[in-house]
Formats: structure tokens, C-alpha cells, sequence
């Protein structure tokens, strides 16, 4: 008679049994006898809150309507049509009005524009009624502005300002002769 084998198979099956009792056993043991860790009840685990008025970008500032003249809106010079032509050496002017609708007086521009010496024309927007031009080195926003039946007519630097004074207003004088 020969002696039985030694099976290795039960004993493998139990040193498992007990590796997963074990690793698991952790959790169960804590929540037995309440070691719960101490940081799950800080105040610093609390959501983030942001402060009222931090929600929202501020917009103080951002639009400032400008004080109306005390006499109402100040009548603007509209050539008439027997009129002389304006000469062409015109002081600087920073906007001038014509007698026309928006859309007719933007195409008028453009050709008016065409044909202006050192005037290059980098965009034409239609929706906009404006061009983005360059004159003597300067670039600048035309815009066709509608006034109900008139257009007056504006350049706008890159701030989206009026220009007042320089390159600009020699320009828009130069197209206020031409238009008429």
C-alpha cells in the first residue's frame, strides 16, 4: 500500500480565502468600532462658493451714453442739391451727412473710395455699411451710419472711437467732396 498525496490545491484555496478576508476586513473593521478618518468632517472638503457679484464679468463702464445737448440733438448741414461743389481742399472734418439711404450711400463710398489716390481697401462689409481702409499709412473703420433717410458718415479707429483729428478727417473731407 503506498501513502496518499499531499494535495497543494486546499491549501492554495484557503491562503486565497484568507488574502481577500483580509483586504476587505479593513473597511469592515473601521465602521465596527468607528475609527472613521478625521478629515471626511473638515471644513476644507466643503463644494467651492463663489461670492456674490464674482459670478458675472463687471460691466461698469462698459457703455457710457453721452450727455445730450441741452438744446436737443443739433441740427447737422445737409448739402442741397443746386449747391456748388465743394472744393477739394476741405479742412479735416471728422464725419459729414449725406442725403441718402444707408445702403446707396455705402455702395456710393466704395466707388468714391476706388478712385481716392493712396486709398487701399482691406474689407467691404455690406451688413455693416462700413470699409476697412488704409490711408497714408493709417487704418481705420468707415462707417456708414443710418439716420433715418440721411447717412452720416464716420471713421473709427481701432478703439472703435471717432477720430477727431489727423489723417482720417483729411480723408473723409476728400469724400465729402466727392459725394457732394
Amino acid at each position: 500500500m503506498t501513502a496518499p498525496k499531499l494535495s497543494l490545491r486546499p491549501l492554495l484555496v484557503t491562503a486565497l480565502a484568507l488574502s481577500v478576508i483580509a483586504t476587505s476586513g479593513c473597511s469592515w473593521v473601521r465602521s465596527k468600532w468607528g475609527n472613521e478618518a478625521t478629515y471626511q468632517g473638515s471644513r476644507q472638503n466643503q463644494p467651492l462658493e463663489v461670492p456674490p457679484g464674482l459670478d458675472m464679468p463687471s460691466t461698469a463702464g462698459a457703455v457710457v451714453i453721452p450727455d445730450a445737448p441741452a438744446g436737443g440733438p443739433v441740427p447737422t448741414a445737409v448739402p442741397s442739391a443746386d449747391a456748388a461743389p465743394a472744393p477739394t481742399s476741405v479742412a479735416g472734418i471728422d464725419s459729414f451727412v449725406l442725403a441718402d439711404s444707408a445702403a446707396s450711400s455705402w455702395r456710393r463710398i466704395g466707388i468714391a473710395l476706388d478712385k481716392i489716390e493712396g486709398v487701399s481697401v482691406a474689407n467691404r462689409a455690406q451688413l455693416l455699411n462700413s470699409y476697412e481702409v488704409s490711408y497714408k499709412g493709417v487704418s481705420m473703420l468707415l462707417r456708414a451710419e443710418d439716420l433715418g433717410g440721411q447717412t452720416r458718415v464716420v471713421a473709427l479707429g481701432q478703439d472703435g472711437q471717432p477720430i477727431r483729428s489727423g489723417v482720417a478727417t483729411e480723408l473723409l473731407a476728400i469724400l465729402k467732396a466727392r459725394l457732394g
